[in-house]
């Protein structure tokens, strides 16, 4: 349950960060991927600004820093605090004598900055496997919500996302987060995670910082597959009760997350298990490369 809260709270932060970078007047309201959320966040910052006497974008700055803080203080009560994953490998959590309220509330940034990378490594991914020349509704909306990430030439977007992985896993790995393995993928975890990280000679710690950014970076797969599922069974229940908008919503977004594997034309059936067949494929490939990745972390190269 609190995964969930936690996705709903991080996508409307994404939203309030959206808000810094677009203003108003070029926003599209007729696509229904982004009138309900940008009428949303309107009436938000519509009812604030006279409050704060701020403009739109000071407004929304506001916001995302006092629901960031918000959201660290909720889940720390109400739920297990911060954590933050690596693929189905390595997890962090904040050592717990840094318990001072400034740290706590670096840590929950920090986790919703990993959060945006990701989303953005998604929106790569996407844009990766995309037809050429065809642009959909969905695939419209999704440049608008990775702002200004989507922006930017696609040829450079993998080098800035590299680096963006990197600095942050270094910032983790520096901030006094213990690491620890998942007992998901492998059958052998290492002894101590914490020593992994921290002991070694320097350039082979450089390396495993930059195979653990990588691993970081591969996450966009799985995060590609979770957004499929995640239509798929929006199709189905819209389908159930026949909502005609959520289900319109949920097949332009299959399509889009299928990219250039997608079926334009129904299949003979009327079952297509193109989704299927791919979800299973991605998900083969993610779990080899992060095993690669593991035991090139795991392996001790340098005495």
């Amino acid at each position: 349950m609190m995964t969930y809260l936690q996705l709903i709270a991080h996508l409307l932060l994404v939203l309030l960060w959206l808000r810094i970078w677009v203003r108003p007047a070029n926003e599209f309201y007729f696509n229904p991927f982004l009138s309900g959320t940008t009428r949303f966040i309107d009436s938000i910052l519509n009812f604030l600004r006279p409050v704060l006497m701020l403009p739109d974008q000071g407004v929304a700055f506001v916001l995302l820093a006092f629901f960031c803080v918000f959201k660290t203080l909720f889940f720390i009560r109400f739920g297990d605090g911060v954590t933050l994953t690596f693929g189905t490998i390595f997890a962090f959590t904040p050592d717990p004598q840094n318990s001072a309220f400034p740290l706590q509330v670096l840590y929950g940034t920090l986790q919703f900055a990993l959060f945006l990378v990701r989303l953005w490594t998604l929106a790569f991914f996407v844009r990766l496997i995309a037809p050429p020349k065809r642009l959909t509704r969905a695939r419209e909306a999704f440049d608008f919500f990775t702002r200004p990430f989507s922006l930017l030439p696609f040829a450079i977007q993998p080098f800035i996302l590299i680096g963006l992985h990197f600095c942050l896993t270094i910032t983790i790995l520096n901030l006094g987060f213990i690491p620890s393995t998942l007992m998901i993928l492998i059958q052998q975890p290492l002894a101590s995670a914490p020593d992994v990280f921290q002991m070694g000679h320097p350039l082979l710690l450089l390396l495993k910082t930059g195979w653990l950014s990588l691993m970081s970076f591969g996450d966009g797969l799985m995060w590609v597959n979770n957004a499929l599922l995640l239509c798929l069974l929006g199709s189905f229940i819209s389908m159930l009760f026949g909502w005609k908008t959520l289900m319109l919503i949920c097949t332009e977004s299959i399509e889009v997350f299928l990219g250039r594997f997608s079926r334009r034309q129904p299949a003979t059936g009327g079952v297509d298990f193109t989704p299927i067949i791919f979800y299973f494929i991605v998900y083969t490939l993610y779990s080899m490369i992060q095993m690669g990745l593991y035991n090139l972390i795991a392996s001790p190269l340098i005495k």
